[in-house]
């Protein structure tokens, strides 16, 4: 179940209160828009929102459905308590699994790692900047970007593969023979 609650967390950027008073009423798992529903009463900012779940994300709560046969008015992690502890769940895992807790930032890795890393990876991709700021469910996109979103080395040298070479071969040897000749006038 616990790699159920990090992969939801990871791929729909919910928080804990959320998902863990996520009923599985409110996950649609039809294949055209497969979805989660955030309730306005635990929504952070108040306001409903439907989250978009990719494949792999329908798969394992179909999967995880089947198996338990859960009554639709159950919640999802209804093996958990409400008030369970995320951050001590999650450092004990990585631990477990030998992973560092600390990122290679010198940030702590937690349980509301999972949403940075997911704002992070949609600001990565080829996700409009506002589309990003809205699956965020942040009013300011400073938020977004600035405290949330980092960014990825490979992402940053994808970035610079866009820009021109304006002829860099041609340029090299014009600029290079530009500069023998000056040597010797």
């Amino acid at each position: 179940m616990r790699a159920v609650l990090y992969l939801l967390a990871g791929m729909t950027g919910l928080r804990k209160k959320e998902l863990l008073n996520l009923y599985l009423v409110e996950i649609n798992l039809s294949s055209d828009n497969a979805s989660v529903k955030v309730k306005t009463s635990i929504a952070k900012n108040g306001k409903e929102a439907e989250r978009p779940v990719p494949p792999i994300v329908v798969n394992l709560l179909a999967a995880l459905k089947a198996r338990v046969r859960p009554n639709d008015n159950d919640r999802v992690f209804l093996s958990f308590g409400k008030w369970i502890n995320t951050a001590e769940l999650i450092r004990a895992d990585l631990t477990a699994a030998e992973i560092n807790l600390i990122d290679k930032d010198g940030n702590e890795i937690c349980f509301h790692s999972l949403r940075n890393s997911y704002i992070s990876f949609l600001a990565n991709s080829n996700t409009p900047p506002k589309v990003v700021q809205k699956l965020a469910r942040h009013s300011d996109p400073r938020l977004t970007f600035n405290t949330y979103a980092r960014t990825f080395e490979k992402a940053e040298q994808k970035a610079i593969s866009f820009l021109p070479n304006f002829g860099n071969p041609v340029l090299c040897t014009c600029l290079d023979s530009k500069r023998k000749n000056k040597r010797f006038s």
